[in-house]
């Protein structure tokens, strides 16, 4: 299957193909948080259980296996609901005082939870990729390139 590089503005943004590449993408990252996490419990019980291992170890391996599990399953975004029937929207954008500003038909300010690697390439193109809020005002953005939907929520309208 070929994937391409952007969203479809045609049709609900949940049925492009874009979007289910991303979600895709974004189970396959999750899966693989949470195997490491597993892999890091069982891990620190063979060293306690098996080799009696004193050492601290084994406690800085149950930290991170409770860390990356609870960080996995408190970052979960419930995208479907965001993207239900809205279409993405190609908008401009650019970065002010760590906020995403969107030119659009409506213009927006959003809080991103982007890293810096995206910030770098979104600062570059200026372009995007935006649903409609919904009522409380969280939205998806999705840049060219980039096989992520990054989680926004309207800090003002």
């Amino acid at each position: 299957m070929v994937v391409p590089n952007k969203p479809s503005t045609r049709g609900a943004a949940l049925d492009d193909r874009w979007t289910r590449y991303c979600l895709e993408m974004a189970g396959r990252r999750a899966f693989g948080w949470v195997v490491l996490g597993v892999l890091a419990f069982a891990l620190q019980l063979a060293l306690i259980f098996v080799f009696e291992v004193t050492s601290p170890l084994p406690l800085v391996l149950l930290l991170f296996s409770v860390l990356v599990l609870g960080f996995g399953l408190a970052r979960r975004q419930p995208y479907p609901k965001v993207l239900d029937d809205h279409a993405w929207v190609y908008v401009r954008v650019h970065w002010r005082e760590g906020l995403l500003v969107v030119h659009g038909v409506r213009p927006v300010v959003l809080d991103v939870s982007a890293g810096p690697l995206a910030r770098g390439r979104i600062r570059r193109h200026r372009r995007a990729w935006v649903v409609s809020p919904d009522r409380a005002g969280n939205t998806v953005v999705t840049f060219r390139g980039v096989p992520k939907l990054f989680p926004a929520k309207i800090v003002r309208g």
